[in-house]
């Protein structure tokens, strides 16, 4: 009997054959083999912005750590590279969040590992969906659309607001904890020390770990909300890049639409093993509705770029030399 990742895995590729299929049933493929045949030398260019967002996704994680154990740079694009390479064919985030922990076990506590990866993410996640928000709003008074796509963007500016919201609690200086309160809570109401598990005492570690480096220096959070918006710009910069590249140049706020909306589908389809048909599918769509061609190339080019990451990620796949004590 199969297990219930093995499942999710196999169906998520199912949907990731039939979306790569729609894909080309969709696409013009004579002019998609022409418009990626003039991707030709300009590759190395196109690949220029994704190496500048892979440094600086690198420098905001070591900024996330406490600066009593934060890890060499070095060290921590290795550890980066491979867990997205190992996430990359299977499901994100349950293999590449963990994967980071371990390969860092000999040199970082297992919960600061973790709280360095969650305010991470928590800070690149919340200031990219509000570079969203601002630029679905942009795309839905300024450009021309089918009406699906306007309400896609019309959620994506009322989930912005949400999650915003809730950052902003999470990051007021005020004391004590959410998590550790809730568990005190289901004691009371259970009469059982859930306090006790040790798991339970590792995630309420890990909370305290993150609310400290949340709460502390200010700016860490300025750094970390830099290098967000700077690495949005640089995939935005990557897909103006291709279209210029094929020569049909596009504008600033087509670029960053096309970005906004990729985004997206690539988070919605984390399951999928290396996003296969996603991708394609989700590039391909949003370059349709806005009118351009060159789609197919996108995607091309997009997945170029994350075959040579994922190689380079198991290439330089670190060893944990020694067990911590």
């Amino acid at each position: 009997m199969r297990s219930v990742p093995q499942i999710v895995s196999m169906v998520a590729i199912v949907i990731g054959i039939v979306l790569f299929i729609v894909t080309l049933i969709y696409i013009d493929l004579e002019e998609t083999l022409d418009t990626a045949s003039r991707l030709g030398l300009s590759l190395p260019v196109i690949l220029v912005p994704g190496t500048f967002w892979q440094v600086l996704r690198t420098w905001g994680w070591a900024i996330a750590f406490p600066d009593a154990a934060r890890p060499p740079f070095t060290r921590l694009l290795r550890v980066r590279l491979a867990a997205d390479a190992i996430a990359f064919f299977t499901i994100r985030g349950l293999a590449g969040e963990p994967l980071k922990v371990v390969l860092l076990y000999d040199r970082v506590a297992p919960e600061v590992t973790t709280a360095a990866v969650a305010l991470e993410r928590l800070a690149f996640a919340v200031i990219g969906i509000v570079i969203a928000a601002l630029i679905s709003l942009v795309a839905v008074t300024r450009l021309s659309m089918p009406g699906a796509w306007d309400t896609v963007f019309r959620l994506l500016i009322l989930a912005a607001i949400v999650i915003l919201t809730m950052a902003w609690i999470m990051a007021r200086r005020r004391p004590g904890d959410y998590l550790g309160r809730l568990v005190a809570a289901l004691d009371r109401a259970t009469r059982r020390r859930l306090g006790t598990s040790r798991a339970i005492r590792f995630i309420l570690a890990v909370e305290d770990v993150l609310l400290q480096l949340l709460r502390g220096d200010r700016r860490r959070l300025v750094i970390l909300t830099a290098l967000a918006v700077c690495c949005y710009g640089l995939m935005a910069v990557e897909v103006w890049l291709v279209f210029w590249a094929i020569g049909r140049p596009i504008g600033i706020i087509e670029g960053l639409a096309v970005e906004t909306f990729a985004r997206l589908a690539s988070v919605a389809s984390a399951a999928i093993p290396g996003n296969i048909g996603a991708l394609e599918a989700s590039n391909a769509a949003v370059v349709g509705a806005l009118g351009l061609a060159g789609g197919g190339a996108l995607a091309l080019a997009r997945r170029i770029r994350a075959l040579l990451w994922a190689a380079a990620g198991l290439a330089v796949y670190p060893r944990v030399q020694k067990r911590r004590q």
